[in-house]
């Protein structure tokens, strides 16, 4: 959504019930976007998965170069 502000027209509440909605919204001064209203992203659900991809790292076997270099050769024949 992109909206010419003048001062007085725009309604705050109303654009960020539409950024809460998962809209972007772009601020245009004389039809030339200026600005962009975004939601914030949910840090605390990207930090969970960050945690749970390192812990399933931990369960992974460790691998050597010398393993990964044959599974390429393998993989070119």
């Amino acid at each position: 959504m992109t909206i010419t502000v003048n001062i007085g027209d725009a309604d705050l509440s109303d654009l960020l019930a539409k950024v809460e909605a998962g809209e972007d919204v772009f601020l245009a001064r004389n039809g030339v976007p200026v600005a962009q209203l975004k939601s914030v992203p949910d840090l605390e659900a990207r930090r969970k998965a960050i945690e749970e991809i390192l812990e399933f790292r931990k369960k992974m076997p460790s691998i050597t170069q010398e393993e990964i270099a044959e599974w390429k050769a393998i993989g070119r024949r």
